[in-house]
């Protein structure tokens, strides 16, 4: 027996073996890439070299780059068409309608925003002032109306009527006795002659303090949601609006169906000229429905017409 030193012909690694005494030829492994070798003695030397000829892996098979042949015994599928084609123009359209809607919005917010001023001393307006006190209605009552003396018709006792100017007013009652009261920027609507008498509208109702000292401020619940409408109303309309614009824009682009139905959403709620703005929105959402697959949700990128 003796050690042989050698160098796999496979891996080229350097390793050594045991080999028996002899002419004879021996077989073995290589202990890193696992080839089967043959040891054959050659005098003082060893000849090493793998018992068979190297294996190659297995060729890939070849992809057909055309697609399998429907066979002709396959039923053609006749049920109801799993997309539809999108319409051209129909995107366009629905873009358009929350357009207008979003438009006719931000037309009623800026109509809201200047209605006091623009009704400003346009008509002379009937209003009537109930005047009482704890104990009941009071006579001899003064209005002023925006600091002036107004010319007052007394009625049943306690109830006065004249005439103002439409538009933002202040209104402040006085009696003999009794502390004033005021109300700071009642509006004045524009009415009908024959309007009834609607509190906070054209009937205002003062009760008064018995005693000397400051005006005292009189609530007036009607008048608190009319300025709550010309405070938040505009402002409401033209956030709804704009959103309207974006939704409007997401349509056109067919790049975001969530986008499109917001837009249409709240471009019916800006309430544009009560009614259009609303129904354009309403229209415009029903449609959408139809056209949710010409918009694309992941990338961006819209289907051909």
């Amino acid at each position: 027996m003796r050690r042989h030193a050698f160098e796999c012909p496979v891996c080229q690694s350097e390793q050594s073996i045991l080999l028996p005494g002899g002419d004879a030829s021996s077989t073995s492994s290589c202990r890193e890439c696992r080839s089967e070798l043959e040891f054959l003695p050659d005098g003082d030397a060893v000849k090493v070299g793998p018992t068979g000829p190297p294996t190659s892996p297995p060729p890939e098979p070849a992809m057909d780059s055309a697609p399998p042949a429907v066979p002709d015994d396959y039923l053609r599928y006749r049920g109801p068409p799993m997309h539809e084609r999108p319409v051209a123009g129909g995107t366009g359209a629905i873009a358009l309608l929350i357009l207008v809607a979003s438009l006719t919005g931000l037309a009623n917010a800026w109509i809201v925003h200047v209605m006091p001023d623009e009704y400003d001393g346009q008509q002379q307006v009937s209003i009537t002032v109930e005047v009482s006190n704890s104990t009941g209605p009071l006579a001899n009552a003064i209005l002023l109306v925006d600091g002036m003396p107004a010319n007052l018709t007394a009625g049943e006792p306690g109830t006065y009527s004249t005439t103002v100017s439409s538009g933002m007013r202040t209104l402040q009652v006085g009696a003999s006795g009794h502390h004033d009261a005021y109300i700071a920027e009642v509006f004045i609507a524009l009415q009908d002659p024959d309007m009834e008498a609607t509190p906070g509208i054209n009937l205002f109702r003062f009760s008064l303090l018995e005693g000397e000292g400051e005006p005292v401020v009189q609530e007036q619940a009607e008048q608190e949601v009319l300025h709550g409408m010309f405070t938040w109303c505009p402002f409401l309309m033209l956030v709804f609006s704009l959103i309207g614009l974006g939704g409007a824009w997401a349509a056109w682009q067919r790049s975001s169906f969530l986008a499109a139905q917001l837009g249409a959403l709240f471009s019916a709620l800006a309430l544009g000229f009560l009614l259009v703005g609303p129904l354009l929105g309403l229209i415009a959402l029903i449609f959408l429905q139809r056209q949710k697959h010409a918009f694309s949700f992941k990338t961006g990128k819209h289907p051909p017409p």
